[in-house]
């Protein structure tokens, strides 16, 4: 498939929400022809899998999951031509069908409601660095980059109900007299680590 696709790389993380604990991370192919670490170095577009967190922000606007927006092709961006993947357009439905359904245009439309720099700046809130989001409409398209760890991480925040965790890769090391030299603190979320409200959180998830 990789071949088909001309791609001959690829990386995955495996995080446990609640501890922060890598479960497991590929970073490559094959270490020894390809050393270079994508699961937290490569940065690319999200695409679809940034739009949670552009909900997220509107929820926070005081959008609410059955508030209606029109799926409809857009007429206010300039030459700009966005459609939804498949190409349909089914009128005004709930931003829960329309997140569940992954509609591009009530995304840029939600998007617009916020404006870009604040939607930017809530994202900012799970851990994606603003400054490389764009401060423009294409947000909504996720056209921004990422790490697979940060969105991992992300995605933790939203299953946490709004507590981030730090992603821990080394969880103790012990050395060669069984003395252990480095132990990562216990990762249990409280309060000290809520970026985001919990309702937030429960309804962009739900």
């Amino acid at each position: 498939p990789g071949a088909a696709a001309n791609v001959g790389q690829g990386a995955v993380v495996v995080l446990d929400a609640a501890s922060g604990a890598v479960r497991a991370m590929v970073g490559g192919r094959d270490f020894r022809t390809s050393p270079y670490n994508r699961a937290v170095l490569a940065r690319r577009q999200p695409g679809s899998s940034f739009k949670p967190f552009l909900y997220s922000a509107a929820l926070e606007k005081g959008v609410t999951p059955e508030t209606l927006v029109n799926d409809a092709p857009l007429t206010d961006v300039g030459d700009w031509n966005p459609s939804n993947a498949d190409g349909s357009a089914d009128g005004p439905i709930t931003v829960k069908q329309a997140l569940t359904k992954s509609k591009n245009l009530v995304s840029i439309r939600l998007v617009q409601l916020v404006s870009p720099t604040a939607a930017r700046d809530w994202a900012a809130h799970f851990g994606f660095d603003a400054d490389k989001q764009p401060d423009n409409l294409t947000l909504a398209l996720g056209t921004g980059s990422t790490t697979p760890m940060q969105l991992a991480s992300a995605y933790a925040v939203l299953a946490n109900g709004g507590l981030k965790t730090s992603p821990v890769v080394i969880r103790k090391v012990i050395d060669g007299q069984g003395k252990v030299v480095f132990e990562a603190p216990p990762a249990k979320p409280d309060e000290s680590q809520r970026v985001i409200p919990a309702r937030n959180a429960y309804l962009t998830s739900t």
